[in-house]
This record gives C-alpha cells, structure tokens and sequence, in this order.
C-alpha cells in the first residue's frame, strides 16, 4: 500500500549572511523578510519497501557536491537509496548558495566567512532531518494531478535591442510555459498531506537593493495553497532559465506576495476536483412526509494500485571549446586593470562586485593550466518518479522554458512536473535557437558555475531525450 507524508523546517542564515544570486548586491543580509522564512520542504512516498524523497529548498542553488552530501545524508537517516531522492532549489537570489568551490555571487565579503562555512556544514543535517519527520508522518495515501495556467505573471526575458544585441528584459514575442502542473497528495480518509506543484521562473520580484533573506514569490505561493487545501505545499522551481517576472529587481519588499498568492491560487484550482480517491456512489433512503433518495458518493473499499518509482539517466553534457590561455590572460589584464581603477576612484562594491567575479573566474580557470583544453563535457543527472498517473522530472541546470515544456508535453503521464535546479545546478541550458542570439545564457553564464565555456545547442536535446527516456522506463 502506498503511503506518504510531508514537513517543514526553517533554514533561515545566521547573520550576517551574503545571499548569492545578485553579483551587484553590495552588501551582506542584515534580516530576514517578516513572515517568509527560507524553508525546506519534503513529500515522501513509500510502497512494498521503495521509497521516494522529495525535497525543495529556498536556496539560490546547490552543486553536485553538496547534493550528493545532502543525499547520502537523508540516505543515512532513512531506509531508502540515495538515488531516489530529488533535491530542488527554488533559486531565490534573496538565499544563500551552498557550494563547494569558492566562487561567490555578490555581497559584502569577498570570500566566505566562518558563519557561512559553518552554515553550509549544517544544512545536509536539516535536509536529513526533515526527510525524516516526513518519513515519520506517512499515512496510507493516494495521489492525482492536474495543470492550471497562469498567465501575464512571467516573461521570456530575451529581449531584442535595436543594435542586435540579447539581453535581459521582455521579448513577448517568445513564449514561456505558463503551465502550472499540480499533484495532489491525500490520506484514504481525504485529509490534505501535500499539494507538490511547478512553475518555471526567477524568484527575482525583490532586487539586490533590500538586504533581507527571503522566498520571492515562492513563500506567499506556499502559504496560498495551504490556507486553501492545508497539508504541506512543495514548490520545485522549474524551468526558469530565460524567464522572469514581469515586474522584476523591485527595490523595495511586498510586491512579491501578490504574485505567489495568484499563482497559489492556480495551484490550488488545477487539482481541487482532482479528488484521488478512488470512490463509489451509493444510494440511501431517507423521508418524513415523502420519500426521499439520497446520493453519496463514498471511498470504495477496494483502492486501485497506485504504481510508484525513480529511476536516473547520468549524461555527459557537452561543452563548447574553453577559451585559450593567451585569450584567458589577455581578459584577466584587462579586468584587473578595470578593478584597480574602480578602487582608485573610490567605487562602491554594486560596481566591483560583478568586475571581481570575472577576475575571479577567470584566475580559476587559468590554475587549471593544460587541462582546461581537454574539459569538453560535465556530467549530469536527469532524475525521474511516478505515483500514480503524475510524474516528475528533476533536470541539472538553469533549463530553457521550452525544454521543459516539451518534456512535459511528450511525457505518457496524465500529470507531468518538470523542475530545473536539481541534483545540483550545472548551468544554463538554452535551447539550439537561441544559441545564435548570444547573450548572458549561452555566452557568459557558465562563469559564476565554473564552467570554461558554455554548455553547447545539443545539450538541450540530450536532456529531453534522457527525460524521456527515463519516463518511458516508469511507465512500463
């Protein structure tokens, strides 16, 4: 029998706290936003001795290294694999980044501190433990899915100038997928034990300009769907890469509530007559004066198998060729010849931060030497489960909207959630379209994840296909 549970735990920073997202953001955090505490949240499934763990995190990201620590983590505190558990970020740049090089994001340090060293050693513990009180709480359960639609909430952030560049802002001619996929989780007597639900856009309403911890718009999300449905409300952030908020980088914090509490809205409705127990109507008679039949509609008492499972494809994701050592040298003179002169004049950080970070990567790569030629590919997991006829994909990077929609589109499920920024962010991935385009994506993004070079067109495809790939395999 299929059972399932959910929790909840605060993963607020101790201050103060460079959050990680905005390479302009001048300053440490010095609070938290009140009321929208950065959480992790878990949905666990178990059946015939399989377990399945879901869980999300409002951190900016996570990489390969500290996911597979989070996971051997949670593997060590419950009876499960380490290979059946996701680990999604929602990507808040108002989060911290747990990483394991030292490459830094912006803020008011330019290396990390004790405080945040120490933070980052705690938190495969937290995700343990909220696995665990999930683990602890399952119920016989079943579960159903459907998609609502949101609509002129986000945007395709590559916009087209005059003089043929891309850049980030609005291109409403490219569309998104403003599809709001939704799985329902219920204990056989109807009472909620999870909503897990997907969008893919930047958590970016609030700017760097508010020095404050925060969800987005992913808190007043979560909030929504449980004061309507109750339980615990998972959010995995999907495939976000090229979209933004309409109205993005606000100086100010409150403009993110409405927009979470629209799309919780959405949540909430795909699903609310996706009722997944399975049940019979029976008929009662009932009177005084005159006969009365009464109609009720009531569990049946024998409750189709719920299938449930997780399967992962590794894929070598190819690169484009690194820049040559002469090239690395001659942009690293340039910039630090460019930080120099803004420190003469007295610059501020929201002007050095971002000229440091090419310094820095760039100093990076050239300590790699000989072996930076050979670095042709980095490898990543696509990462599958079912429960039912509803399905989720965890891919490993910052993934172009329409991949994620076509994976959505071609899954043989009812009900298909795509989540980007999983297993450990690689990167960028844009779709072979946009490649000519240029722009921060394609072109300049693989910096601040250490990358020599962008990911190259087929890499999307290559997701796609091992997305798929994997899904066939549960469906069977």
């Amino acid at each position: 029998m299929l059972t399932a549970g959910a929790a909840r735990a605060s993963i607020e920073p101790p201050l103060p706290h460079d959050l990680q997202g905005f390479v302009r953001r001048p300053v440490s955090a010095t609070g938290h936003t009140p009321g929208d505490p950065l959480s992790i949240t878990a949905a666990v499934f178990e059946d015939d001795g399989r377990g399945v763990v879901v869980l999300a995190a409002d951190l900016a990201g996570v990489d390969t290294e500290a996911a597979d620590r989070i996971r051997n983590a949670v593997a060590d505190a419950l009876p499960i694999r380490a290979d059946d558990v996701l680990i999604n970020c929602s990507h808040s740049h108002a989060a911290p980044w747990l990483r394991s090089d030292e490459a830094k994001l912006g803020g008011g340090h330019d290396h990390y501190t004790p405080v945040e060293r120490a933070y980052a050693q705690r938190l495969p513990y937290d995700f343990a433990s909220v696995a665990l009180e999930a683990w602890n709480a399952r119920l016989p359960a079943r579960a159903a899915g459907g998609t609502g639609r949101v609509s002129d909430l986000a945007v395709n952030r590559r916009e087209r100038t005059a003089d043929g560049r891309t850049i980030l802002g609005w291109n409403r001619d490219q569309t998104i997928d403003e599809d709001m996929p939704t799985i329902r989780v219920d204990a056989l007597d109807g009472t909620p034990i999870s909503t897990i639900t997907a969008f893919g856009c930047h958590p970016v309403v609030v700017g760097p300009d508010v020095p404050w911890t925060g969800t987005d718009f992913v808190g007043p999300l979560r909030r929504r769907v449980e004061l309507l449905r109750g339980g615990v409300c998972v959010f995995l952030q999907g495939a976000a890469g090229n979209v933004l908020p309409l109205e993005a980088f606000n100086d100010h914090d409150g403009p993110q509530r409405p927009m979470g509490e629209r799309m919780g809205l959405e949540a909430a409705h795909s699903i609310a007559d996706a009722d997944p127990i399975e049940r019979e109507v029976v008929r009662l008679d009932f009177g005084s004066v005159t006969p009365i039949a009464l109609y009720r509609r009531i569990a049946a008492a024998d409750q189709s198998a719920q299938g449930l499972g997780a399967t992962r494809r590794l894929v070598e994701l190819p690169m484009l060729a690194a820049p040559t050592v002469a090239e690395l040298e001659a942009e690293l003179r340039q910039r630090e010849s460019e930080l120099a002169a803004l420190r003469a004049a007295g610059a501020g950080r929201e002007q050095t931060n971002p000229v440091r970070y090419h310094v820095s990567w760039l100093s990076r790569m050239l300590d790699r030497g000989d072996a930076l030629s050979g670095w042709r590919t980095s490898r990543g997991e696509v990462w599958a489960m079912r429960v039912g006829d509803c399905a989720i994909v965890g891919a490993p990077g910052e993934i172009f909207s329409e991949i994620g929609r076509e994976v959505r589109t071609r899954s043989p499920f009812a009900t298909t959630l795509f989540a980007g920024y999983c297993q450990g962010i690689l990167g960028y991935v844009a779709t072979p379209e946009e490649h000519p385009f240029g722009g921060y994506e394609p072109a300049v993004a693989q910096r601040g994840y250490d990358h020599p070079a962008p990911f190259a067109p087929e890499a999307a495809g290559m997701i796609v296909e091992s997305a798929l790939d994997a899904l066939a395999e549960l469906m069977g």
